[in-house]
């Protein structure tokens, strides 16, 4: 299982840090905070991208 950080998530998506850390917020976007930092799975990244064609 890969898992990234909000860094790379946010170049993947090419977007800001700070708008991945709303999408966690708001729940758009799963995430779980491992040694007090945001981590985003591979599987969470699909669902987001699955939800967004809905």
């Amino acid at each position: 299982m890969k898992v990234y950080t909000t860094d790379e998530v946010a170049s993947m998506l090419k977007i800001s840090r700070n708008t991945v850390l709303n999408l966690i917020n708001k729940k758009e976007l799963k995430a779980k905070k491992v040694a007090r930092k945001w981590r985003v799975t591979e599987g969470h990244l699909q669902d987001f991208f699955r939800d967004q064609k809905s």
